[in-house]
């Protein structure tokens, strides 16, 4: 009987978990991905592997992580067999299981014969393209590599096609929540009064610029802790826009309770362990935080996740990995209930509509005049807590997440939609196609007339896409980008788009009048598609 480090016997593998292992078990390629929303038993499924490939193969394999937690946490299951560990002052010997931080064994790996490890798990795997990963990656180029992600999209926009073959095993939020895996999402948006103003979106991170996040939502604590007397429920965690918002937050709910229910987890907070142990039992009902608990935490008593930062569409997975801090299922847990603090905003943001499918459309507020500021450079002036107003929600309202589909990020790529169905995208030298989706969701991509080996979720081809884009054809935006080419779509139809389509096909009914260059491109694409697979048929 397989046991626990408390000595609790581990239970069973469940049906899909048993699917994820086999498909695992008998792939024959380098290197693949298996995506399995937060709360699925990803550890569970790759421990179980490794002890096959130990037991069955005889083989030395390596875990690796990018936090001291998510180190520790795969060894809990691995307890009857020998395992090493790379940590700070923790060094391993060649035991036949070794996890391994990736910070302390990048500068170690000359202890290392390149040829000794055979397997490789990278847990929290979308941040496998980073350099320090790829080093180690590289290194031990004769193995095998399996990586375990809740979602497989990078903030920087990096894409894990560059790491990772196929993608051999796929079951998303939706699909748990579906199945009484995870718990049912309850969205409430709550807007509060601040204003993003002209915020931007950083390259590096796909993320808004935090410092200036920060200091825009610098004085919204009352909001905040207004949100969490209203609309909270049990256990709760609050994800903050900064540190000065995790200790006003934590403050103003300790002070207006009379008691302490809440504590702040910082990064320098010594016995966080104790602080979680007094969160499990009870003794804590709120913890707020600055990206902590974004990744490797298992609270499952969480019952309230409340999003006091705004996150960019772009950065998707980040605002998946904080939600699922709330969607393990827990005795007398009926959903988790996810509270987004919105403001106004001149960007979009996330929000638990954008994690399943599309954000329910709404009339947007009218934004509050303001003065101009003299020196775009000038400091915001902020309120302090005895200044904020008695409250700050604008307004709030519930959001039915479930009853929309699953969204995808084109990344502003200029994709053309067939008729037929998937997307075409032809630039200077390659055309990438995407095809129709299988039964299951997935597509292929073809580039020019090279398939890939195996179909993939369309949001990694999407990521895939933009990422090639990005660094081979950087001179071609002006026709892969649509806000770069919007200018020119939007001009009227030319005259030889209108005989090249009267060429392709002569019946074809053209509104000259409202037809505009981007609605002619997209037109003469589908019929070229059509002329081509039809010849393609004939032969």
């Amino acid at each position: 009987m397989i046991t626990n480090n408390k000595g609790s016997p581990v239970p069973p593998l469940r049906d899909y978990q048993q699917e994820a292992l086999a498909r695992m078990q008998h792939y024959e390629g380098r290197a693949a991905l298996l995506v399995l929303a937060t709360g699925l038993g990803k550890t569970r499924i790759f421990t179980e592997f490794l002890r096959w490939e130990v037991n069955e193969n005889d083989h030395h394999c390596l875990i690796l992580s990018h936090r001291e937690e998510l180190v520790h946490q795969p060894l809990t299951y691995l307890q009857d067999l020998t395992c090493g560990v790379e940590l700070a002052d923790k060094r391993a010997n060649h035991e036949p299981i070794i996890s391994a931080s990736v910070q302390s064994l990048v500068s170690r790996l000359d202890k290392y014969n390149p040829r000794e490890i055979d397997t490789i798990i990278v847990d929290e795997a979308h941040h496998a393209a980073a350099p320090t990963y790829r080093r180690i990656l590289d290194y031990f180029q004769n193995a095998q590599i399996f990586g375990f992600s809740a979602t497989p999209h990078r903030g920087d926009g990096v894409g894990l096609g560059c790491v990772f073959e196929d993608i051999i095993y796929d079951k998303d939020v939706l699909w748990a929540i579906k199945n009484n895996y995870l718990a049912p999402i309850k969205c409430r948006q709550v807007n509060l009064k601040y204003d993003m103003g002209k915020v931007k979106i950083r390259e590096d991170t796909n993320d808004y610029d935090q410092t200036a996040v920060a200091r825009v939502m610098s004085g919204t604590a009352a909001g905040v802790v207004e949100a969490y007397n209203k609309y909270a429920k049990g256990p709760t965690i609050i994800f903050a826009a900064s540190l000065d918002e995790v200790r006003d937050i934590t403050h103003l709910i300790n002070k207006q309770s009379n008691s302490k229910i809440a504590a702040a987890v910082t990064a320098a907070i010594p016995d966080r362990d104790r602080l979680l142990e007094a969160y499990t039992l009870g003794l804590i009902k709120v913890l707020v935080n600055y990206s902590i608990f974004t990744e490797g935490t298992d609270l499952p008593a969480t019952e309230t996740i409340i999003i006091a930062r705004p996150i960019a569409p772009t950065n998707v997975g980040l605002y998946a990995q904080i939600v699922g801090r709330g969607l393990r299922p827990y005795p007398g847990k009926p959903c988790c209930n996810v509270i987004d603090c919105v403001g106004i905003s001149d960007y979009p943001i996330c929000t638990a509509a954008t994690l399943i499918g599309d954000e329910p459309k709404e009339p947007q507020p009218q934004k509050a005049k303001q003065e101009q500021m003299a020196d775009s450079e000038e400091q915001i002036e902020v309120l302090p807590a005895e200044k904020i107003p008695d409250t700050w929600i604008k307004k709030e309202r519930e959001v039915d997440v479930m009853d929309v589909g699953m969204g995808a990020d084109m990344h502003d790529v200029a994709w053309i939609p067939l008729t037929t169905g998937g997307y075409l995208l032809p630039i200077p030298g390659v055309t990438y196609k995407i095809s129709k989706p299988l039964t299951d969701g997935t597509v292929f991509l073809y580039k020019n007339k090279k398939s890939a080996k195996s179909p993939m979720p369309l949001q990694f081809i999407f990521d895939w896409v933009y990422q090639d884009l990005r660094q081979k054809h950087a001179n071609a935006k002006y026709i892969w980008c649509k806000s770069e080419r919007k200018r020119w779509d939007n001009q009227p139809i030319t005259h030889e788009q209108i005989t090249l389509i009267k060429k392709l096909a002569p019946d074809y009914k053209i509104n000259t009048k409202k037809t505009t260059r981007g609605d002619a491109s997209a037109i003469i694409q589908n019929l070229l598609y059509i002329r081509q697979a039809g010849d393609k048929n004939a032969s």
